[in-house]
């Protein structure tokens, strides 16, 4: 088996951070004051301002983050929705009793160059519904919410759903990481507020931790890019669907932020987690802190980083040993995010970690808007990850996708993933994922 080069990893780092720095450099001076304050604005109020473009600044797999984006009616080139009685039924709800819904369904073939397992192709599905209401404080800034997300997925006419599938490239990350099966069941249930003029926010309950540890706006498989490299950072075993709770602290108007969770190891996509938490000591913990364009401004906690226009941050972490499976674990991450202009977003991340089966990674991209309404995105990126083990490789990743607006409810995604040097195939110098993705929201 070939040993890796461990020197490799520093020109593609020169290289993704030059890359990162020559987009920055794109930001007109006034890039913060417009972009950032639009964005707030649309996200505290749970509006379709079309500045402020909310399908690329969201946070689709929370209870709420559907909501906020996908009832803006997107204007121009498109069909319009034939949906508007729905939509409009919708918003009834909310006025009149605080309830608010939302549901997509979504659908993603893979085909790859090659197999270790025989699976050339998958498709998988996936079925979302999100609820929450207005337990206390209707209409004021400090609402107790509870929400819920109802979910199943599974794979649609092959033997393998993507993630299962996209495996066997020999990729050392997931090709689909959310494109998984499981039975229809509530993945999520937390109750979340806003307290003391946005200072301070919470939320406790059955959690998805990656929406709250380390997250950026394009980490979302069903919308942006679907690689690993690009979605969660791949040297963080966080924990995906479990009890748990999470604060977030804005000390000052300055943009400041603290963050900080608490979470159990033994994730379970539909059971009942509240015992895990409670009756066995092994939690994933992580705490935050950096500058913000959206901190104090009213955010929902659980979008507060998929819909953060502007970040620069870093993320502690630790991971206690679980009974039956990995051990400790301790790390640390960080991302830099930025909407140079109204229609470009570019970012770069990385993170380096002790225990756990990715040592390091660095990656850097952009996501593009190529029209001036709020319709179709492009995004672009490329990354390096580090195997801890020292028999593997590394492996390099780029990532192209389209998407497509076809209505303002129903988009269609092209991607094309390339693979070098795929870190669990040795055989292969290089592998390529390509795919199509459909969604309707609802």
């Amino acid at each position: 088996m070939e040993a890796r080069p461990r020197p490799c990893g520093m020109p593609v780092a020169s290289c993704l951070i030059l890359l990162f720095a020559f987009l920055l450099s794109l930001a007109p001076t006034s890039a913060y004051a417009q972009s950032a304050g639009a964005s707030s604005k649309n996200a505290a109020q749970g509006g379709s301002d079309q500045g402020s473009h909310p399908d690329l600044l969201d946070g689709s797999l929370s209870g709420k983050g559907d909501l906020e984006a996908d009832q803006a009616e997107l204007a121009g080139l498109r069909p319009d929705t034939v949906l508007k009685p729905w939509l409009a039924f919708k918003r009834k709800l909310m006025e009149d009793y605080g309830i608010a819904i939302a549901g997509s369904y979504g659908a993603l073939w893979q085909n790859y160059s090659s197999s270790l397992i025989g699976q050339d192709n998958s498709v998988g599905g996936k079925f979302t519904l999100n609820a929450g209401y207005a337990l206390l404080n209707r209409g004021r800034a400090d609402t107790m919410w509870i929400e819920t997300v109802i979910e199943d997925r599974r794979p649609l006419g092959t033997a393998l759903a993507p993630l299962q599938a996209g495996l066997g490239t020999g990729s050392a990350t997931a090709t689909a990481p959310t494109w998984g099966e499981f039975d229809l069941g509530v993945t999520q249930m937390y109750v979340r507020q806003d307290l003391f003029n946005h200072s301070f926010q919470y939320a406790i309950g059955k959690l998805f931790a990656p929406n709250f540890v380390n997250p950026y706006p394009l980490f979302d498989d069903d919308r942006q890019y679907l690689n690993q490299m690009f979605t969660t950072s791949v040297t963080i075993p966080v924990p995906l669907r479990g009890f748990g709770m999470v604060g977030a602290w804005f000390p000052t108007d300055t943009g400041l932020y603290f963050k900080g969770g608490m979470y159990t190891v033994y994730s379970n996509d539909t059971g009942f987690t509240v015992n895990d938490f409670f009756g066995k000591p092994n939690y994933f913990y992580h705490v935050e802190t950096g500058w913000s364009g959206s901190a104090g401004k009213g955010v929902p906690i659980q979008a507060f980083g998929p819909m953060d226009a502007n970040n620069f941050s870093v993320t502690l972490w630790h991971k206690d040993p679980e009974q039956f499976g990995p051990g400790e674990a301790d790390g640390i991450a960080f991302n830099a995010n930025y909407l140079v202009r109204d229609d470009l977003m570019v970012f770069l991340r990385g993170g380096k970690s002790d225990g756990w089966v990715i040592n390091a990674n660095l990656n850097s991209g952009f996501a593009w808007r190529p029209f001036t309404t709020n319709e179709d995105l492009v995004g672009f990126g490329a990354g390096w990850a580090l195997p801890a083990n020292p028999l593997l490789r590394d492996q390099y990743i780029l990532e192209l996708f389209y998407r497509y607006q076809l209505t303002s409810n129903l988009a269609i995604t092209p991607d094309v993933q390339y693979i070098l040097r795929p870190s669990l195939d040795p055989t292969k110098l290089e592998a390529w994922v390509v795919g199509l993705r459909t969604r309707l929201v609802f």
